[in-house]
């Protein structure tokens, strides 16, 4: 047999195992992860509104902590949420508590020091 017969006959085996692991086996859809849905800043009349959900996807019970910061000052929320969970978070801001106009928050996943989410917000 010529050496082109045998690497096409071997790229063609390739290929064949390659459909099979599509069909037979999908792609892993990545398993374990959390993450924040639905985030919205609503505006009333006299306040804004943070709103989200965190969901948690881990394969175990997870704590988390938000943080958000108003004009310098920090406000912290731990929160345990369940495997398969959500939690949704609602936080007013009063017009008189913004200073700078800016506003921030971060979720943090216990024993983490970098948060999974990050958002600023400048509203004046």
């Amino acid at each position: 047999m010529s050496k082109l017969r045998i690497f096409y006959i071997l790229s063609l085996v390739f290929l064949g195992v390659v459909i099979a692991f599509t069909v037979f086996k999908p792609m892993a859809t990545g398993g374990e992860y959390s993450e924040v849905q639905r985030e919205q800043l609503l505006q009333a009349e006299d306040e804004w509104i943070i709103q989200f959900d965190i969901m948690n996807h881990e394969g175990r019970d997870i704590n988390y902590n938000i943080e958000v910061s108003i004009d310098n000052k920090l406000y912290e929320q731990p929160v345990l949420v369940l495997d398969g969970r959500k939690f949704s978070y609602i936080h007013h801001i009063r017009r008189d508590m913004v200073g700078s106009g800016d506003v921030g928050f971060a979720v943090y996943k216990e024993g983490e020091d970098t948060p999974f989410e990050e958002v600023t917000y400048h509203l004046r």
